[in-house]
């Protein structure tokens, strides 16, 4: 049953991290798990084990939500005394604890949405695929609030994610086409940069992305045109590749009476050597060694 439970956990995590992105799962989960600990009732001595027992399901998700597993990790170093203290106290200081990395990570996810502003010039054209929240954001700012002129290329991707970003730029009056993500092709010639997001960079140079992303990126990498990669620091993470827990399904799908068998992943990945600007909250930053 504990088995099924983390599952449903891990089911639940991937839906999130499909319609929302990393960056808000993240949040999300932040402070589910905050409002989880408030309303925790038990005994002093079955408190840390509680806590412990949840933090090994979050830090095994498939794939890891690496921004969540390294908050979860630093939240269990500094609450590892809790012996002397009552269960409110115990309480009250993880709350305040997590409460803490929360809004430390909201804060750098802001400054993502900032330095990719920064990358919007007059005139572009930019590609945009599963767009994450501070892309979307910075696509709107940048039109609202600096003025710039440009137009976004909208590759229809999934449901969710396409729809939030047509929705925020016809809202804004951001000018943009729509178009399948088959037909890219066709636009390469004229597209000035492509924006990505990413769930996690690995130790091996390797970026976890949105399903289909790594088509994208090699269309636009032969065609010359320039990647733009944001993501958090706290997206990187000294582990590799296969340590990333992507998962994979297996299923039958039924069309006009045929059966076809299908295995099917959850996220791409894409090599940091086909990126051109990897940008942090920080800025532009050079890949990580290998």
């Amino acid at each position: 049953m504990k088995a099924e439970a983390n599952q449903t956990l891990y089911n639940l995590i991937r839906a999130y991290m499909h319609a929302l992105g990393t960056s808000r799962t993240t949040v999300v989960a932040l402070k589910s798990y905050i409002d989880a600990v408030q309303r925790l009732n038990c005994a002093i001595a079955d408190f840390r084990p509680m806590l412990e027992g949840l933090n090994t399901v979050i830090k095994n998700t498939e794939p890891k939500v690496i921004p969540l597993v390294h908050l979860i990790e630093a939240f269990e170093a500094e609450m590892a005394h809790l012996s002397d203290l009552s269960l409110e106290a115990a309480k009250k200081r993880a709350v305040e604890n997590l409460s803490q990395k929360l809004e430390l990570f909201k804060t750098a996810t802001a400054k993502v949405t900032v330095q990719c502003m920064n990358c919007i010039a007059p005139g572009d054209l930019i590609i945009a695929h599963s767009s994450t929240t501070y892309i979307r954001d910075a696509l709107v700012r940048a039109h609202t609030e600096l003025e710039r002129e440009f137009k976004v290329l909208v590759l229809k991707h999934d449901f969710i994610r396409t729809k939030a970003l047509v929705d925020d730029l016809e809202r804004h009056q951001v000018d943009h086409i729509l178009i399948p993500e088959y037909n890219l092709s066709h636009y390469l010639k004229s597209a000035r940069k492509l924006f990505i997001g990413a769930v996690s960079v690995t130790s091996d140079n390797q970026a976890i992305t949105g399903i289909g992303t790594a088509n994208v990126v090699s269309l636009c990498h032969w065609y010359h045109v320039p990647v733009y990669l944001f993501a958090e620091s706290i997206k990187f993470t000294h582990k590799s590749l296969p340590d990333q827990l992507i998962y994979y399904e297996e299923r039958d799908k039924t069309e006009a009476d045929f059966k076809f068998h299908m295995k099917t992943f959850s996220h791409d990945f894409i090599d940091l050597a086909m990126v051109d600007h990897l940008i942090t909250e920080m800025g532009e930053t050079a890949r990580p060694a290998k």
